[in-house]
This record gives structure tokens, C-alpha cells and sequence, in this order.
């Protein structure tokens, strides 16, 4: 009879002590499965568009296409049609790539269209001697069907389109370094004037 009580207890212990094993087993599961939904929705939060970060403190969400000069050509997301701005506005880019491009250490002085008349003109090479070199410019004014449109008058037409550009790119002044005219009889004239524009800084 004793021997009978003591296999049963040993019987009760022993499954007592496997059910109370277990029960640590959901918790755990519960963790993994916890830290693998946070990481799937780190995933899913990961930059989908290139960011544009202006020097006025504008933080823009666009997928970049293309920089050329002074332009800056981007896409609105989930859109196709292409934008420009000036990219002397902006500081940096941030790719979603996770690429940094910085544009602009510092914001820089546009010079507004209107301020064409402030851009010098110079046929003369030494003038520019020591200055930055921005782009090459070229202009083309045709003349009227009544051909009463002289040289004279289509080159001063040409430089103010010269300067006008000029003052887009924020030149100081610009150097012309060739032209091209037709003036045959009973032709249309034009001229075409080539040109560099160059900055002080």
C-alpha cells in the first residue's frame, strides 16, 4: 500500500512538472513573431521618391530626372509629366538610393530676368580674362519679309536675346565671339550671334 502511494506521487510530480515546462513556449513565440512585423514595416516605410531640399527650408517628394546647368527637371509622384526649377535653389538631393548630392553649399543670388540690362557685352577677350566661364549662349533675330531690316538693327535684337539668357544663367557679362548673317536679295536676313557668358564669382 505505501509502495502504491509513492508510485503515484512520483506519477503527479512528474506530469506536473512537464505541463508547467510549456508554458513558456507562447510567450516566446509571440516575441519573434513581434520583431518580424517590425521589421517588415521598416520595409515598407523605406524612401520611395528622391527628396529635394530647398534653401528656404521647402522639403520636396520627387523622382529627379535630370540636371542640366541650371535646371532641374522632376517627376510629381506616381505622375509623368515633367517639371523644371531652378536648381540654384536647392541644397541637396537625397536619392532614394540613399546617394546625398549637394547642389548649393550656400543659397545663391539669382538674377531676375528683369535684370537683363545689367549684363555687359564685350567683343573683346581680354575683358573677360580671369573670370568663370558659365555657359556658351547663341542667338538667332530674322528680319521682315519687307527686308527694311538692317544688320544693325536684327544685332542689337540679337544681343538683347543674348542677354536675356545671360541673366537666366546668372552671368555678369558676356563675350561674342562669332556671328553669322544672310543678306542676299530677295532673302530674308537674319543674324546669328554666338556668344560666352562668364561671372565675377
Amino acid at each position: 500500500m505505501i509502495r502504491l502511494c509513492l508510485i503515484t506521487c512520483l506519477f503527479i510530480v512528474f506530469s506536473c512538472t512537464i505541463l508547467f515546462s510549456q508554458v513558456i513556449y507562447p510567450s516566446d513565440t509571440n516575441t519573434i513573431q513581434t520583431e518580424n512585423v517590425e521589421i517588415i514595416q521598416n520595409e515598407n516605410n523605406a524612401p520611395k521618391t528622391d527628396r529635394i531640399y530647398q534653401h528656404d527650408g521647402t522639403t520636396m517628394l520627387v523622382d529627379v530626372k535630370k540636371i542640366q546647368i541650371n535646371d532641374l527637371y522632376y517627376s510629381l509622384p506616381g505622375e509623368t509629366k515633367v517639371n523644371k526649377m531652378d536648381q540654384r535653389l536647392v541644397h541637396k538631393i537625397v536619392y532614394k538610393s540613399g546617394k546625398v548630392e549637394i547642389l548649393n553649399e550656400k543659397p545663391t543670388e539669382i538674377r531676375n530676368i528683369g535684370d537683363y540690362r545689367k549684363v555687359k557685352v564685350t567683343y573683346e577677350p581680354k575683358d573677360v580674362e580671369g573670370l568663370i566661364e558659365i555657359t556658351e549662349l547663341e542667338a538667332r533675330v530674322d528680319g521682315n519679309e519687307k527686308g527694311n531690316s538692317t544688320l544693325k538693327s536684327l544685332e542689337r535684337s540679337a544681343i538683347i536675346v543674348l542677354r536675356r539668357q545671360a541673366a537666366n544663367v546668372n552671368s555678369d557679362i558676356i563675350l561674342i565671339t562669332d556671328k553669322k548673317t544672310q543678306v542676299a536679295f530677295g532673302e530674308i536676313p537674319f543674324i546669328i550671334l554666338y556668344a560666352k557668358a562668364y561671372s565675377y564669382k
